[in-house]
């Protein structure tokens, strides 16, 4: 299919984090200013809060909450109707959790998020873990060369981790909340550049939607890893995506080349949950 791109907004420092809520609000933070914001059709920005910190994902809930990962602060969520920020996640085993990345709910309201703060190729030390619907954190998994995107399929199942500088994408089976298996390649990206997966996102039909910072597009993997599409850009640091829109074809992306939020369509509708989760 011919991808068209309509350009939101542009110098959003650090964009990333995009998500919609249930009725519809679309948000996105700036990192580099602590921000979370609504941006609005016509490009408009509004602060909706200011963390102090450095926050890099977002997921909505279904009573219209935001749950934000941290690069300085963990897990955090926060209302958007009055702007309040509440701690969910700092530490674990006594210790502050490595600078929290993106996160991802299943449909029971655990919360699946990556800590990738201080990882690279030659410190492969980024970690992943789980907050289950009750409190309980647990750490799934560790040795990462920067953890990043992180996505859970439609029936549970099936947890993906994107690893940015190896180019690699992670399978593991859920076996319960919490409780991963079966650790596996799932998907390698194309290209030698610097770079590789930052967000990921399900469609309705189970292919894996994976933006590849610094390679100028997005990479689709069909539910066996098998490449399926790729979409080309017409920028070259794609962060992350999230899908929205009244049929739920949309696709939004924010970027680091112009520091902007842009649109197109998918074939498919995206996986969109708002889990009723405290």
């Amino acid at each position: 299919m011919a991808f068209h791109f309509q350009k939101i907004a542009t110098d959003i420092p650090g964009s990333e984090g995009p998500v919609f809520d249930r009725a519809g609000t679309f948000y996105c933070v700036a990192p580099d200013c602590g921000q979370v914001l609504q941006l609005y059709a016509d490009g408009a920005l509004r602060e909706v809060a200011n963390t102090g910190g450095i926050p890099a994902g977002l997921q909505a809930d279904a009573r219209g909450r935001l749950w934000l990962s941290d690069m300085k602060l963990g897990v955090l969520r926060i209302d958007p109707a009055d702007g309040s920020i509440h701690d969910v996640v700092r530490r674990f085993d006594g210790n502050p959790i490595r600078g929290c990345n993106d996160l991802a709910f299943d449909s029971r309201g655990n919360l699946y998020f990556t800590a990738p703060a201080g990882s690279n190729l030659e410190t492969r030390v980024g970690e992943v873990f789980c907050r289950t619907r009750d409190g309980t954190v647990t750490r799934l998994d560790g040795g990462f060369a920067f953890c990043n995107g992180i996505a859970v399929s439609a029936d549970d199942r099936t947890l993906t981790v994107a690893e940015t500088w190896p180019k690699k994408l992670w399978a593991y089976d859920i076996a319960a909340p919490g409780k991963v298996t079966n650790r596996r390649l799932f998907a390698t990206l194309s290209g030698d550049h610097m770079g590789g997966p930052d967000g990921l996102d399900f469609d309705v039909e189970g292919n894996l939607l994976a933006t590849n910072w610094g390679g100028r597009c997005i990479e689709v993997f069909d539910p066996r890893g098998k490449l399926a599409d790729r979409i080309d850009l017409p920028f070259d640091k794609p962060s992350n995506l999230h899908f929205g829109g009244t049929d739920g074809r949309d696709v939004w992306i924010t970027e680091h080349t112009h520091m902007g939020v842009w649109k197109t369509r998918w074939r498919h509708a995206g996986l969109m949950r708002f889990p009723d989760v405290d």
